[in-house]
């Protein structure tokens, strides 16, 4: 069997999942978080100087023991790219495509639009007035980071994309029906909330905040559940602009370290909607190993984004 590696890199730590591949049955074998070998910071993160201690931490901690490794898929927190959407006529062709799409990106990236790597998704929002495409902008120097810690572990980097996109992967995985309407997807982590919304079972935007020092004791606290709501009511609104219709979220799910039920239940006494745990590992085929070593639901929801990256190939 073949082995698929996913990581996610995030502020608190850096989870994975290791799959194996069996003709076409995908079996999650293992997961877990490790922690950075040393203090994390994200404009220092993406630095040559990090790969080795990163690569090693990786081996040791992630690969031993597991053979056959075919390839690595990482993604990065959102702040780390950009994520824009933008509206591209139906009769351009490939060059006014490209030319568009470098133009609109100039106007809000931070540095010249030469120092990204960035491409159109399949990711289309479209009504009566508006045809925009999904596009991400990774700064180059950040791609070859990824790619030279994958060739310092001596494994194939198959793909690298953002944590918002990767969790909306992991949540179309577990709902049956991907879901109507607008459903929000909310990340708690100890120093920042993301919040992403799917319209009609498809992302559509994401936003994070940071959370003040004095704020982040504790999960349950009132200015998280006050930028949750603020932030939900923000897209009930967009969407009613774009629809000329009422809408109400018809769904919440959260994810990040350790979800507390009062959490959960405060969410939903303050905006009237189930609030659910993402659990990721639902739906997902186990190996033997997994069943016998299953985290509770609660420990699972750290997983969503390295399982979803790898998801996502």
């Amino acid at each position: 069997m073949n082995a698929h590696i996913g990581l996610a890199f995030s502020v608190e730590n850096i989870c994975f999942s290791v799959f194996l591949r069996d003709n076409d049955l995908l079996l999650l074998e293992r997961v877990g978080c490790v922690q950075y070998p040393f203090p994390y910071d994200e404009e220092k993160l993406i630095n040559t100087g990090n790969i080795a201690a990163l690569a090693d931490l990786i081996q040791k901690k992630v690969l031993a023991g597991v053979e056959n490794i075919s390839d690595l898929s990482i993604s990065i927190e959102s702040n780390m790219a950009v994520l824009k959407r933008i509206a591209l006529p139906d009769n351009f062709n490939q060059f006014e495509e490209d030319e568009h799409i470098a133009w609109d990106l100039s106007q809000s990236l931070l540095e010249p639009v030469d120092n990204y790597t960035y491409f159109k998704t399949d990711n289309i929002f479209e009504t009566e007035a508006l045809k925009d495409h999904l596009t991400i902008a990774i700064q180059k120097n950040i791609v070859t980071f990824l790619r030279d810690l994958s060739k310092k572990l001596g494994i194939e980097l198959a793909n690298i994309s953002v944590n918002p996109l990767v969790a909306e992967i992991t949540l179309k995985n577990v709902l049956e029906n991907h879901g109507e309407g607008l459903i929000a997807l909310i990340k708690i982590g100890s120093t920042r909330v993301e919040s992403t919304y799917l319209w009609n079972g498809n992302y559509y935007i994401s936003h994070y905040d940071k959370i003040p020092t004095e704020n982040q004791a504790a999960p349950g606290n009132d200015y998280l559940h006050a930028v949750i709501k603020a932030k939900i009511k923000q897209m009930e609104s967009l969407f009613e602009q774009f629809t000329q219709t009422r809408i109400n979220t018809s769904r919440i799910f959260v994810y990040g370290n350790n979800i507390e039920d009062r959490f959960l239940q405060k969410l939903q006494e303050n905006l009237s909607v189930v609030a659910f745990r993402l659990n990721p590992l639902q739906n997902i085929e186990k190996s033997e190993y997994l069943q016998n070593h299953l985290p509770s639901i609660e420990e699972a929801t750290k997983f969503v984004e390295a399982i979803g990256v790898v998801l996502d190939q």
